[in-house]
């Protein structure tokens, strides 16, 4: 492409129309380095999404606007001052539009915690519950028991010193393990045993 073939024409138009045209130029330019700039950006934003009205975003969208506004309003109209000023709503407009986007979404409300109180693995010894999630033989991975106390979550992990323990058996709890692994016992059934 052969820019030196805009020069002539260029030179031909006003002083007025040729900064208008050169900061319509630079300004898009350097708005889009910094658009490609942000999209790129690995840096974390720390939650703060809003645009600054003194940020590089407003003010370089403001003068690429309103450059380019104003070239096409004197183009209509051949009085400058009526031109700069024909482009001035449109730059503060795109310039706003971030803030009017912001505003017109739908504010998304925060997941606040619960208020219930963490359990208290202590008050779990010596309770009893039921196996939810297979527990292996000594120790050699956890399995999943729901106790039966109000304030206990449904599943628990827990361990076995002993034998295996399958889903729906009977467990007590005997220690704790880590202030958050329930070891557990099965309870001895009275009468016979179910067959596995």
């Amino acid at each position: 492409m052969q820019i030196w073939l805009f020069i002539p024409a260029f030179l031909q138009l006003t002083w007025a129309e040729q900064l208008l045209w050169v900061a319509a130029v630079v300004f898009t330019i350097l708005l889009s380095i910094f658009l490609i700039m942000q999209f790129f950006n690995d840096e974390p934003d720390h939650g703060d999404i809003r645009p600054k009205i003194t940020g590089a975003r407003f003010i370089l969208t403001f003068f690429t606007f309103w450059a380019w506004t104003s070239l096409l309003a004197h183009i209509w109209e051949p009085g400058l001052l009526i031109s700069l000023l024909d482009g001035l709503p449109f730059g503060i407009l795109a310039a706003l539009f971030p803030y009017l986007i912001l505003r017109l979404r739908k504010p998304v409300k925060k997941i606040v915690p619960s208020n219930r109180p963490k359990f208290n693995y202590l008050e779990a010894l010596t309770s009893t519950g039921e196996v939810l999630q297979y527990i292996p033989p000594h120790q050699e991975g956890l399995g999943r028991v729901h106790l039966n106390l109000r304030k206990a979550p449904y599943a628990l992990d827990a361990i076995s010193i002993g034998v295996e323990i399958r889903p729906g058996d009977s467990v007590r709890v005997v220690d704790i393990v880590d202030n958050h692994i329930l070891v557990v016992e099965p309870l001895q059934h009275i009468g016979p045993q179910s067959p596995f």
